[in-house]
């Protein structure tokens, strides 16, 4: 497929209103309990929100969460972030890198850290999972892979689990059942890994057997294929799939500068956070449509760009997950209907933004009031996912430090030793039954699907 770019200048635009603002915490200096940190949260009347998991339980900076069919909960560690071989390289410097892979090749980093994404050379972080996520009591998390290097998105499936892992797209798979993988198999190889935070990630499973994914903007490869030898270019942000046997691969969307946040509607239309609040912090983004950022690349001469769908924004340009109630009565009071959910971890808060997309393809938006705030400058909602129970589960860097260049990469202020995940539920409304769609028939299924 092919992409057309369009300039390099209309790039530096884009990214050059997120490196002159530092947005570590300078005002909080101390980290804060979970108990204490609980007592700062604002929720709108008749929400509680609670613990599920912390540091207390080996949580260690989470990036993803995500159900299994099963009812179980799958997050990870990213102790070793961030893993950038270019470290503090100058934008010029790093354009032409990007731009250049024999120059890419004589950098000896590119091949040490490549070695822990393959596997070859262990790293220190871990896949967790929480077996009964809905129990009142906090829950212990079980090691379900380690030895991995800040893996940044899991899709379960069938006995283990897709990875996004750095340069690699991996198969963790848990043949005998015992709970922890005991082999993997390569899907794609090829991505690129200059820069930690815009590597592969947001997982979705799709229609059609397919998996989706998104990559950020500063990364870019010859992404292979591995059972069939099928490859593509992936440079700057893009939203692309492959399918579930692995041997094919393609690119949907020329994206944002960021696409952290990504999920498929039961409606079946997909919706997009482009993380920079330029007019995008939800938008719908079905399958080639384009959104101008850095690389500013469209596949086809005549594709006309995205419209911004509304004016305002919501604060921050770290917009990193988004989450919408699919409940229907059994979930939410009816006012949340059709609200994107976008965590924002720079303004520590939850944002709220009714978003509609009618059948003649026009979109009503407004920004609502934050869903979730917190006093706490070191909450740093990343990823959020409505769980079973139907609760709102917010993965909690809990960080002094959350964008990725706002310091220097050797900072001793990041924290690597913290990490929450919060739910949020309402209080008059039970948690729905926990189902192990696994083991269900055809008949439970359906019935589950007209239960709304």
């Amino acid at each position: 497929m092919a992409l057309k770019k369009i300039s390099l200048f209309a790039s530096l635009v884009g990214i050059l209103p997120l490196l002159g603002k530092p947005h570590f915490s300078q005002a909080q200096s101390e980290a804060r309990s979970p108990d204490e940190e609980l007592a700062s949260f604002t929720v709108p009347e008749g929400f509680v929100i609670e613990l599920v998991a912390s540091e207390e339980n080996g949580l260690i900076n989470p990036i993803d969460l995500t159900f299994d069919d099963a009812g179980r909960l799958w997050t990870q560690t990213a102790l070793m972030y961030p893993l950038d071989a270019v470290g503090d390289m100058p934008w010029n410097d790093l354009m032409a890198l990007i731009e250049n892979p024999e120059l890419k090749a004589n950098y000896p980093e590119f091949a040490r850290i490549r070695k822990h994404y393959t596997l070859e050379t262990p790293g220190s972080d871990k896949i967790l999972v929480l077996d009964n996520p809905t129990e009142k009591a906090i829950g212990q998390l079980r090691v379900f892979a380690d030895g991995l290097t800040i893996p940044q998105s899991i899709l379960p499936y069938k006995t283990g689990a897709f990875v996004a892992h750095g340069s690699e797209m991996l198969f963790l798979d848990d043949s005998d059942q015992d709970g922890k993988y005991d082999s993997h198999q390569t899907i794609l190889t090829g991505f690129g890994f200059n820069d930690t935070h815009t590597m592969s990630h947001s997982l979705v499973r799709g229609p059609g057997g397919w998996i989706h994914f998104s990559q950020g903007a500063l990364n870019e490869g010859q992404v292979v294929a591995v059972a069939s030898g099928q490859s593509t270019q992936i440079v700057y942000s893009k939203i692309a799939k492959f399918s579930l046997d692995g041997k094919k691969i393609a690119v949907t969307n020329t994206a944002g500068n960021n696409m952290w946040g990504f999920q498929l509607r039961e409606s079946g239309q997909w919706f997009a956070s482009e993380a920079n609040d330029r007019g995008y912090c939800v938008t719908p983004l079905a399958p080639y449509m384009a959104v101008p950022g850095i690389g500013n690349q469209i596949q086809r001469d005549y594709q006309p760009w995205t419209p911004r769908i509304h004016q305002f924004g919501v604060g921050g340009t770290g917009l990193s997950g988004l989450a919408f109630d699919e409940n229907g009565s059994r979930g939410f009071p009816e006012e949340w209907n059709n609200i994107a959910f976008i965590a924002n971890p720079l303004t520590n808060s939850i944002n709220a933004v009714f978003i509609e997309r009618a059948a003649d393809g026009s979109v009503h938006s407004e920004h609502r009031k934050n869903f979730l705030t917190s006093n706490d400058k070191w909450f740093r909602p990343v990823n959020i996912e409505f769980g079973p129970d139907g609760c709102l589960y917010i993965a909690d860097w809990y960080n002094p430090i959350i964008q990725h260049g706002e310091v220097d990469f050797r900072d001793k202020r990041r924290d690597q030793t913290r990490g929450r995940i919060w739910r949020v539920t309402f209080k008059d409304r039970p948690l729905l039954k926990k189902q192990n769609f696994s083991k269900a028939t055809i008949d439970e299924l359906l019935a589950a699907i007209t239960s709304k």
